[in-house]
């Protein structure tokens, strides 16, 4: 396969250059040990952000749930006198 690129691109300077770098670049890739991360980490990451996520919705659960409550209250009252106790 070697052999077609080097045709191909043997004409164009620029495409040879461009790809011996691209080789270069995937032969360094490839002789690296260790370059991401291993299972153990990439768990801890998810079960982390799953644990913020869970945070988030909780807290918004709460606000949301007292501001609905707030505007069912104003909508049963407003009818009454003071406005229904809303401001």
């Amino acid at each position: 396969m070697d052999n077609a690129i080097d045709r191909f691109t043997g004409w164009n300077p620029t495409l040879t250059l461009a790809t011996t770098w691209v080789r270069g670049r995937v032969a360094a890739a490839r002789d690296e040990e260790d370059g991401g991360f291993s299972t153990v980490e990439m768990v801890i990451g998810i079960a982390i952000l799953i644990a913020i996520l869970v945070a988030v919705a909780v807290i918004l659960s709460g606000a949301l749930t007292g501001k609905a409550t707030q505007v069912g209250g104003c909508i049963t009252g407003a009818n009454s006198t003071n406005n229904g106790g809303c401001s």
